[in-house]
């Protein structure tokens, strides 16, 4: 998690949510440029824009984690298995973000074309599989919180 960066339990679970719909609208405004980059042969700065958001994807992860799985195991556990896959979803974006980012840091495109090609194709997949995970939360987990939030 990002150092300093401390998750706010009295955030109104609304407020919250409109937070997160927000940060990942701005996600998607990086992961459109680190598809150019990807387009343009540009592996490392693909890898560097990733970098730049890598701390704030974990925090957004880790509060989505804290916050909203804490409303849907405590109000809605007999509805939760959808998201709690979502949820899980989030190791393999850890995974990325701590294990296979750092290697594509190091691939330029001049380098090994199947080394440059598998950079390509791992960083496509990390942002379509991001953005339908964004889509996932969006349509399943925010909605199930909203709802039984607010049956209180």
């Amino acid at each position: 998690m990002a150092s300093g960066s401390k998750i706010n339990f009295d955030e109104p679970i609304p407020e919250m949510i409109k937070r997160l719909e927000i940060e990942h609208k701005e996600f998607e405004s990086k992961l459109a440029e680190v598809k150019t980059c990807v387009e343009d042969n540009n592996i490392m700065h693909a890898a560097e824009i990733i970098r730049s958001i890598s701390d704030k994807i974990i925090h957004h992860a880790v509060e989505e984690e804290a916050r909203l799985m804490r409303v849907i195991m405590r109000k809605a556990k007999e509805q939760s298995s959808e998201s709690v896959k979502i949820m899980q979803e989030h190791n393999w974006v850890m995974r990325f973000l701590k294990n296979r980012l750092i290697t594509l840091e190091k691939v330029s495109a001049p380098s090994d074309t199947d080394e440059c090609a598998q950079a390509k194709n791992d960083l496509n997949e990390f942002v379509d599989n991001l953005r339908a995970h964004f889509k996932e939360e969006e349509q399943i987990v925010f909605p199930l919180t909203l709802r039984v939030e607010r049956a209180d």
